[in-house]
């Protein structure tokens, strides 16, 4: 199992690769899972927005992981993506991680309808229950229709002693509230956020920017380690502009996490992986493409910048 100690540093999400049929690519996700193992990232996980776990069956799925628990197994900590639509499934996922020698696992809420705050409370503790024995990381995402702040996790961490870690796009204002009432998980943040959370005890990012340029992020992560706010905050504040001016307005246009996070793989242009995402969800079109790199270039030519 995961340790809340191991919760640290910069962890990157694996995007899942399709060939041009539309099947899963094994030899290229495998490709990019040792590069980015020797690009120097601290932890690997697959299987949430960017791995479009939303986008493959109980079998591709299960393929997925295979391959990403054999390619990883004794070189670097994981967290396997377990998400469904209902507990049962989910759970179903957990156990099979578990099975298979995964670390951990990062669940997300099952987010088609709302429910109620006892159903969201229940689901956590309806998956420590079944499966006591693997260390639950929870993707705190809108998009489920729930988002939890420390509160809520200090109402359910005594039912679930397993959940050490959150994943969360947090204002720094929200991120205050998390670790004043839920000291004892590790939050990781995103990346323009990291040095002032970072201040306030925040040990790491799961950072798919990380896919453009590995050393500028490592440098950035080791400036934080070291407490030379300064220089991180100079380069957050960049990094926002360029998510002002470059990201914001593709996300206006309808492209979501794993159409923008695959453009930025293809951006970096150091890894074997492409543009293609599972339809309906479309990726970006060479227009689009076109103009990110130019805001890029403008605005973080860093980003554009990676040799490996």
């Amino acid at each position: 199992m995961l340790t809340r100690e191991q919760l640290a540093g910069l962890w990157i999400s694996v995007p899942t690769e399709w060939d041009e049929a539309g099947d899963f690519d094994e030899k290229v996700f495998r490709d990019e899972i040792a590069m980015l193992i020797d690009a120097g990232a601290h932890g690997l996980y697959t299987t949430g927005s960017t791995g479009e776990f939303y986008a493959m069956d109980w079998d591709e799925w299960k393929a997925v992981q295979g391959a990403f628990l054999a390619e990883t197994a004794g070189k670097i900590a994981v967290q396997v993506g377990a998400n469904w639509w209902n507990t049962h499934d989910t759970i179903k996922r957990v156990r099979w991680s578990r099975d298979n020698g995964a670390d951990a696992v990062q669940i997300c809420f099952p987010g088609w309808m709302e429910m109620r705050e006892v159903d969201y409370d229940q689901f956590l503790i309806d998956l420590y229950q079944a499966v006591p024995d693997i260390t639950l990381i929870h993707y705190n995402v809108g998009r489920t229709k729930k988002l939890f702040n420390g509160r809520d996790y200090a109402r359910v961490l005594p039912h679930v002693p397993t959940l050490l870690g959150s994943k969360t796009g947090a204002s720094i204002d929200a991120y205050m509230e998390l670790v004043l009432h839920a000291p004892q998980m590790a939050h990781f943040v995103g990346e323009a956020t990291l040095p002032l959370a970072h201040q306030l005890g925040c040990t790491g990012s799961y950072a798919s920017w990380f896919l453009m340029n590995p050393t500028f992020f490592l440098d950035y992560y080791q400036m934080c380690v070291d407490g030379r706010y300064a220089e991180a905050i100079a380069l957050a504040m960049r990094m926002r502009d360029w998510l002002d001016e470059a990201v914001i307005p593709l996300i206006v246009k309808g492209y979501m996490d794993p159409c923008l996070d695959k453009a930025f793989t293809e951006l970096g242009g150091w890894l074997p992986g492409n543009r293609r995402t599972r339809l309906p969800h479309a990726p970006l079109t060479d227009e689009d493409f076109a103009w990110l790199r130019e805001q890029t270039a403008r605005t973080m030519p860093e980003f554009l910048d990676y040799t490996p």
